[in-house]
């Protein structure tokens, strides 16, 4: 994957729904053309015209998500943005929208909804083991 895209939440647009499937898709496959998307998209039960992936894909293009490559005619996308980092974008915004700055109840409330595996806690857990012992910071990397 190309590297990942620097920068406040603020220098990155949104994305909508229908753009999220679309990266779904990439960060599933790696890299794609928009026929090849559109056939995965129909398989989950998503269908969309050939045209309307086209168009979803040029708009992840402007907004940086996306990087794209011509092979032959047609063009090759690729997602410029990791998972990871498009979800801490939408917890930051959904923060942002609520007026809070606290992560405890985000947490509290994945665990209460038993959205964590045995590896999610397991993993938290270590983390938060690691910011304890580092005065509320987790090490980098």
């Amino acid at each position: 994957m190309p590297s990942k895209r620097k920068g406040p939440k603020s220098e990155r647009p949104a994305v909508s729904d229908a753009e999220l499937q679309v990266l779904k898709q990439l960060w599933a496959k790696g890299e794609a053309n928009p026929s090849q998307l559109r056939k995965q998209l129909a398989e989950d039960g998503i269908e969309w015209a050939y045209t309307t992936v086209q168009t979803l894909l040029h708009r992840l293009h402007e907004k940086g998500a996306v990087v794209r490559r011509k092979q032959g005619i047609t063009q090759i996308y690729q997602a410029q943005v990791e998972a990871d980092e498009m979800l801490l974008d939408q917890v930051a915004d959904l923060s942002q929208r609520l007026g809070s700055s606290a992560a405890s109840p985000l947490v509290m409330n994945l665990v209460r909804g038993k959205r964590l595996s045995k590896t999610d806690l397991a993993t938290l857990r270590s983390m938060l083991d690691a910011a304890e012992a580092n005065k509320g910071q987790l090490p980098e990397g």
